[in-house]
């Protein structure tokens, strides 16, 4: 199945001769080579692989880990099959002994994962995203699961690890974490690693790269990072956040935008999401792309609660993140969501340099610099 690629966004795949090609010539693909994993969902692939990675390591073990951090393409987590092959082969060269890696819809669709040997498939849930490619929802889970389905590899539902015994505390927030880390320890213990290196490791972790990542400078607030991009994800990280404002005696704020170019239904719905659990939103650009900012502002702005009016729209990004900085009180939380681990926007003019963690520490820096000199 050939899913529909908007014109601005068509990418090159890799044709499936080239890659028969590369079989027969090497007589069996290198993932034949390596013990595999597939982590496929909507939310919750980056962190499961990276805690799956963390235990591997500690255990001895010498994994990769494949896929939004460090694909080599911003807009793939899941790469083009010549590139899969490449750090398949790389890897092994280097004495590699697991490769853990993200699959995606797309990728899926795209039959990016093309003669990979897969020794386990984990779903770590299916909610509402990439429909700006798939269309409907259904086709959107079809896609996932017909991935699952397919082979011979252990498969791993979120039925499945729902109940699996997690008799540690961990450095990670929210339920949702919880659940990816069940989903870790299911893969971990159907590999038989020790439940030594499961628990020491996985209580020790700290969040992956712009997962509820904090940006502590010393301040009397709370900033967190978050790659939330789905109504799902959004409402996951914010009631979190939410529980920790209210702990701490402070209120949530959160700013977050939607991408261009991508699923415009989910805009309203994150608007409603962010302004039924937190006490203060500011609306911003995320990658506006080749959208009219103003236009995606306006469709998150309709979805929010006709009797919320504690929020502001600030489309420049860098500007947004000062003024909810500003904003904030002793003991509150701030959420800046959407971007997370991204290092880049995208705009109708390009693509330009831009880090949350490095906006927001700007920001915390000229107020603690303001308050000193007052």
């Amino acid at each position: 199945m050939q899913g529909p690629l908007a014109q601005s966004e068509a990418i090159h795949i890799e044709p499936f001769e080239n890659i028969t090609n590369y079989a027969r010539e090497k007589s069996e693909h290198p993932s034949t080579s390596l013990h595999v994993i597939g982590i496929t969902g909507t939310n919750g692939k980056t962190t499961v692989a990276y805690l799956i990675g963390e235990v591997l390591k500690a255990a001895g073990y010498n994994p990769f880990i494949l896929g939004t951090l460090n694909s080599g393409n911003k807009d793939l987590s899941t790469p083009e099959p010549a590139d899969i092959l490449h750090f398949m082969e790389a890897h092994l060269k280097r004495g590699g002994t697991h490769f853990v890696m993200e699959v995606t819809s797309e990728g899926i669709d795209q039959a990016r994962i093309f003669g990979i040997d897969f020794n386990i498939k984990v779903l770590t849930n299916i909610t509402r995203d990439h429909l700006d490619y798939h269309k409907t929802f259904p086709i959107y889970k079809k896609v996932k699961m017909d991935f699952m389905k397919e082979g011979p590899a252990h498969k791993i539902y979120p039925q499945d690890f729902a109940n699996e015994a997690i008799d540690f505390t961990t450095q990670l927030l929210g339920n949702f974490n919880l659940l990816n880390m069940k989903a870790a320890a299911s893969v971990l213990r159907h590999m038989d690693v020790s439940e030594r290196s499961i628990s020491q490791t996985l209580s020790s972790c700290a969040a992956p790269k712009g997962r509820l990542e904090s940006v502590d400078l010393g301040q009397s607030y709370l900033v967190l990072i978050d790659y939330a991009h789905t109504p799902d994800a959004l409402e996951n990280v914010l009631r979190t956040a939410k529980g920790i404002a209210l702990a701490r005696g402070g209120e949530l704020l959160v700013l977050f935008g939607c991408g261009g170019n991508r699923d415009p239904g989910k805009r309203s719905e994150m608007g409603r999401i962010a302004s039924e659990i937190a006490n203060f939103v500011v609306l911003t650009d995320d990658n506006p792309r080749q959208e009219d900012s103003r236009d995606i502002l306006a469709q998150i702005n309709d979805g929010i609660a006709e009797e919320f009016y504690d929020y502001n729209m600030v489309p420049d990004r860098k500007e947004a993140i000062d003024f909810i900085v500003n904003r904030s009180r002793p003991n509150d939380v701030i959420v800046l969501a959407g971007k997370g681990h991204e290092t880049y926007q995208t705009l109708k003019s390009g693509t330009i340099h831009f880090d949350d963690r490095e906006e927001a520490s700007k920001a915390i820096l000229v107020r603690m610099g303001d308050f000193a000199e007052n």
